[in-house]
């Protein structure tokens, strides 16, 4: 072996660099667990990077004999469930510690490989006299909201850990008896470290608040509504970076009435805010006075396009300077517009009278201000109001943002008059985009008439987008094969392409939700195959 793989060091790269969390095939952690096996010199480092990271407690108990595990299908969709046979020996236990203590980053329930409380209940109860079952970990999501399990997260909670997230939005939420709650109200003094803690919207304990009041070393803060004396608490970390919360009135009274000082927030970067309206949301970050270079708003009413026109302005107005880099504005569902008010799906001349816009909602103009911000990545739109931008509209906005990487308009409310934005756009904003990953706009699909024999925008591509969404595009049963065509063309790796997916899309009664969603899926299936039929095409080429 050559001596550089002596190297510590250098073998910690290298077995960060074969590690994919993202990797669903699990080739990444073959390869490491083939890499473990190869040498004594491989195998700790190549151990550690395979276990650093775990999702879910399942493969802790699968490392065992199935003597102490067992394996059975819930039905009726044939879920494999790992489930405890006897309580682990002494030696079973050696086992179970030895790669536990290699974890740093742990979630405790993968809903890909689900486990009984039977599991749960094991692990929380190791041997008396031996060590922490996790001593070295760092960062702890809790997804397993039953009050009988929270005796595990007491015996997870540790002096080292610095991210805590409560996350129960998979599973449904009890409410938590006392034994629970006084488990909970110990974790700030176990865990006096935390540095990013994320807690649960709608918590199942009635205090659950309160622990952001015992730490004092805060850089990143998620949660739902707080009171008025953890939001100045919040308001004298001094390294916070990151505030997600719900925005109260008893909030929004006090800073009017007793205003902050100037330098509160100085180092916050991102905000996000669950207001009840748009302009409940703008007032706020004026009395803040602070300007994070992330915002990211949701609202439980309208907006209407008045308050989208009014909130594009003060962010031109307020963040003069500023290198704003994500805007992120959502109407929360549940709040619909009426389908006699839905105006129909217009032909692109439509949407205009005289040159004057014909119906109300958000057009190119409204987001034209923004082109300011030439540091923009992201930029999310997904409100109760139509959308109207032309070719023009997206090639400007596309060549003030150079270095954009996620534009996604309206996803989930759609567009709902027809859209403007043909080939030319779409080609536009790919060629003055290069780092563009996510990609959400209606298109106008009548523009597609036949497959050219030459490439669409001169070899245009975009090798980053996999998916692929076009909110409520209507699109007639003759223009798929051209669609297709055109998409592989310049979307090389692309996997899927959606529309039509939301709820409230699905109930439009302007156009057949139905009819248009399934046609989309048939042009995602032509992608594939027309992709497929490219690389093989290539490997003949190179084989000649």
């Amino acid at each position: 072996m050559h001596r550089l793989f002596l190297v510590h060091e250098l073998l910690v790269i290298i077995c960060e660099h074969l590690y994919d969390e993202d990797d669903i095939q699990n080739a990444s952690k073959e390869a490491l667990a083939r890499l473990a096996r190869t040498c004594k010199a491989f195998h700790a480092v190549a151990l550690n990077a395979l276990w650093s990271n775990l999702d879910g407690v399942a493969p802790l108990i699968q490392c065992l004999s199935t003597e102490v595990t067992r394996l059975y299908w819930r039905l009726p969709l044939g879920t494999a469930v790992v489930g405890i046979e006897r309580a682990p020996r002494k030696a079973e236990w050696d086992i179970i510690q030895g790669y536990a203590s290699r974890v740093q980053r742990l979630r405790v329930l993968n809903p890909l490989r689900p486990v009984e409380p039977s599991v749960i209940f094991t692990l929380s109860r190791p041997p008396t006299g031996t060590s922490p079952l996790f001593p070295n970990l760092r960062s702890l999501v809790w997804n397993d909201s039953r009050p009988q399990t929270m005796g595990f997260l007491q015996t997870l909670c540790g002096p080292l850990l610095t991210s805590l997230k409560f996350d129960f939005s998979s599973i449904g939420t009890a409410r938590w008896d006392a034994a629970a709650s006084a488990i909970w109200n110990a974790i700030p003094t176990a865990c006096p470290a935390v540095k990013v803690i994320t807690l649960p919207s709608s918590p199942p304990g009635p205090l659950i608040p309160n622990m952001l009041r015992t730490w004092n070393h805060l850089e990143e803060v998620t949660c739902g509504e707080i009171d008025i004396v953890i939001f100045r608490h919040l308001a004298k970390q001094t390294y916070l970076r990151k505030l997600a919360f719900t925005l109260s009135q008893s909030i929004s009274q006090d800073l009017t009435d007793h205003p902050l000082s100037p330098r509160t927030f100085s180092r916050l970067r991102e905000l996000e805010v669950h207001a009840p309206k748009l302009p409940s949301l703008i007032d706020f970050i004026q009395k803040l006075e602070i300007h994070p270079i992330c915002i990211r708003g949701r609202v439980d009413a309208g907006p209407t396009p008045r308050d989208m026109r009014v909130f594009f302005a003060f962010l031109t107005e307020h963040f003069v300077g500023v290198k704003l880099q994500n805007i992120s504005l959502q109407s929360l569902p549940g709040i619909r517009m009426l389908s006699v008010a839905q105006p129909p799906l217009l032909s692109p001349t439509g949407n205009r009278v005289n040159g004057q816009p014909s119906h109300t909602g958000i057009y190119g103009s409204n987001f034209m201000p923004l082109a300011q911000f030439g540091s923009i990545d992201t930029l999310v739109i997904d409100v109760n109001c139509s959308i109207h931008l032309t070719d023009e509209d997206l090639a400007s906005l596309a060549a003030a943002w150079p270095h954009l990487r996620t534009l996604s308009i309206n996803k989930m409310h759609g567009w709902v008059v027809k859209s403007d934005i043909t080939q030319i756009g779409l080609l536009e904003i790919l060629r003055c985009c290069p780092k563009l990953q996510t990609l959400c706009i209606a298109i106008d699909t009548d523009t597609f008439t036949e497959v050219p024999l030459d490439r669409p925008g001169g070899g245009v591509q975009n090798m980053n987008i996999r998916t692929l969404s076009f909110a409520d595009s209507v699109i007639q049963l003759h223009a798929t094969t051209v669609v297709a065509a055109f998409l592989s063309d310049i979307f090389p790796r692309l996997n899927e392409v959606t529309a039509w997916k939301s709820d409230r899309m699905r109930t439009r009664r302007d156009a057949d939700p139905i009819v248009h969603a399934t046609r989309w899926e048939g042009v995602s299936q032509e992608i594939r195959g027309m992709i497929r039929i490219r690389q093989q095409e290539r490997r003949w080429r190179r084989n000649e």
